[in-house]
């Protein structure tokens, strides 16, 4: 089996370990990963777990979400040690094993054993550690990451310098396989083809959305259910000016769209931004191009609904315009994280059709 570690420092880079093309996890033979999104399996001692780094680990994917309502976190986490990491535990789809090289404890050597290379042992140090992936190493669709470093004040050291690659490593990977998995059932084809036609984007919709609004360079889809509602707002508009890119400007344009747009359900009503929370907004990239993605709480002016959204502005080059996309969700009291992961799978399935 082929490994390959990388320590590391200045920057942050996963590497696959033992399932690329060496046929010794054969996943055609393996059972199909278990646990529901968002889910994230701990391996370590108590040592690992009560001290620095496992506050820092707990910090990474245990803090909450920005952009919601209720408390919800990153992940679920749930912590074991090797005498429960067994042939059931082991086939959880997303596994993270912790220690440390001064660590002598039997789940430690365990996970030293099952990560081999201790050739690379010497090679770590106050301000590196290794972060090495293995795919489908006990299941088919799981994702393996062992994190190992020199001691547990150093890695604690090195997962705070590295904590947003980290947290959005994982966040990724947790949509990449919903949006595999919604490519893997039906889908709205006939409505994929109009918001090609009429906006000149591919998307990926589940057959449980529909048409709400079609309406020029605006089009509104929505799963709706009897106790929620998933919505999609898509819209392009001319790029002008270097500004249109700043957050404030991007929240005007989107309140003033959706005043115009996505009416609430009484007279005078419609969906806008809460402000009470301002939104978060972050760089991102799109198409290669510069994007702004932003979360947040909406309201219905005058009325009393509300819940969370993502909202994702990106730069189309080739035709000069900014294409404008956002999801919210409707599901009064209950939890949403996966909820809005669905409708941010699907934003991150949009490309430019040529």
């Amino acid at each position: 089996m082929s490994r390959r570690l990388r320590l590391f420092g200045g920057v942050l880079a996963l590497l696959w370990l033992g399932a690329c093309g060496t046929g010794e996890f054969d996943a055609e033979s393996l059972p199909d990963a278990v646990g529901s999104p968002g889910e994230l399996i701990i391996v370590c001692d108590e040592e690992v777990w009560a001290g620095a780094s496992g506050l820092e680990i707990r910090k990474t994917y245990g803090s909450e979400q920005l952009g919601l309502p209720q408390a919800e976190p990153w992940f679920r986490i749930i912590r074991f040690d090797e005498s429960k990491f067994n042939a059931i535990t082991r086939k959880y789809r997303t596994i993270l094993l912790i220690t440390t090289l001064d660590n002598d404890s039997k789940t430690s050597r365990y996970i030293r054993d099952l990560l081999g290379e201790r050739g690379q042992a010497d090679k770590i140090n106050d301000s590196s550690f290794v972060f090495v992936e293995s795919a489908d190493r006990w299941a088919r669709g799981q994702q393996v990451l062992y994190l190992i470093g020199k001691d547990d004040a150093s890695l604690a050291r090195a997962v705070v310098r590295k904590r947003s690659e980290m947290l959005n490593y994982l966040r990724q990977k947790e949509l990449n396989r919903l949006m595999a998995a919604i490519k893997a059932k039906p889908r709205n084809k006939a409505l994929e083809q109009l918001i090609a036609d009429s906006l000149g984007l591919g998307i990926t919709l589940p057959k449980s959305y529909q048409l709400r609004l079609a309406d020029g360079q605006f089009v509104w889809v929505s799963r709706e259910d009897a106790d929620k509602t998933l919505s999609l707002l898509i819209s392009t508009r001319p790029y002008e000016q270097e500004s249109d890119f700043s957050a404030a400007a991007v929240l005007a344009y989107k309140d003033s769209l959706t005043r115009a747009r996505v009416p609430g359900p009484l007279k005078g009503s419609w969906y806008t931004t809460e402000y009470l929370a301002p939104p978060d907004t972050f760089v991102s990239s799109f198409a290669g191009e510069y994007a702004l993605f932003q979360r947040g709480l909406w309201k219905v002016e005058n009325d009393f609904m509300g819940g969370p959204f993502v909202h994702l502005t990106a730069y189309d080059a080739r035709r000069g315009l900014l294409v404008e996309l956002e999801g919210f969700v409707y599901y009064p009291k209950e939890k949403k994280r996966e909820l809005l992961r669905e409708l941010e799978a699907i934003i991150g399935s949009v490309e430019l059709v040529k």
